[in-house]
């Protein structure tokens, strides 16, 4: 069972993370626990800019989650970044939030996408449709995202769903480059937020 340390200011937040991680399985913890280096600890974004808070985590052996406003995200610098295992924004799901800490504790570092980039998200132009509107994905891509989504290798998906394993990773190259993403691992969170809002009959994907 993994364990979450929820360090956050907000009586608030902490109850609400708490039923969701709870519900999730996680051992939730509201102060530091000495006896085990194996947990997450999840911090409000000030303390994340304090060099001192940020060493003592690391000497406890901890992997450092952020949880922060998209907008306060991308004011971190590459060095304050570096110690991280990750950066969680308001704006997820409880499901990709759940996902996005699965993946810290098993060693994955997970940040918003125009975070890696070191960029602010730019608005739509005038009449644009909002993500996920806006993608048109086949319902082939939508069985290989969700396969993504529960972590399953290509070769995995590729006997589930009765293809050649080049052929999932064409699915998935199509579908990395039609949601705007770098990796699987993005893909699996953008899933987790958006899928379900997307209609596989609608015409004009492919």
């Amino acid at each position: 069972m993994s364990k979450i340390e929820l360090l956050l200011r907000s009586r608030l937040v902490r109850d609400t993370l708490s039923a969701i991680l709870l519900k999730a399985e996680f051992l939730v913890l509201h102060e530091p626990d000495p006896d085990h280096c194996s947990t997450i600890v999840i911090i409000d974004f000030d303390e994340c800019k304090s060099p001192e808070t940020v060493r003592a985590h690391q000497a406890r052996g901890v992997k450092i989650v952020v949880l922060a406003s998209e907008a306060d995200s991308l004011e971190l610098d590459h060095h304050q970044i570096a110690p991280l295992s990750g950066v969680l924004t308001y704006g997820l799901s409880a499901d990709a939030f759940v996902h996005s800490l699965r993946l810290v504790g098993s060693g994955e570092r997970v940040f918003p996408r125009d975070l890696a980039l070191g960029q602010k998200p730019q608005a739509p132009p005038p009449g644009a449709k909002p993500q996920p509107d806006s993608v048109h994905l086949s319902p082939r891509e939508r069985e290989v995202l969700s396969h993504v989504v529960k972590g399953h290798s290509n070769k995995a998906i590729a006997r589930q769903l009765d293809m050649a394993e080049a052929t999932v990773k064409v699915h998935l190259k199509s579908v990395l480059r039609k949601i705007s993403v770098d990796n699987r691992t993005q893909a699996a969170i953008w899933a987790l937020a958006n899928l379900a809002c997307l209609d596989p009959t609608q015409r004009g994907f492919g």
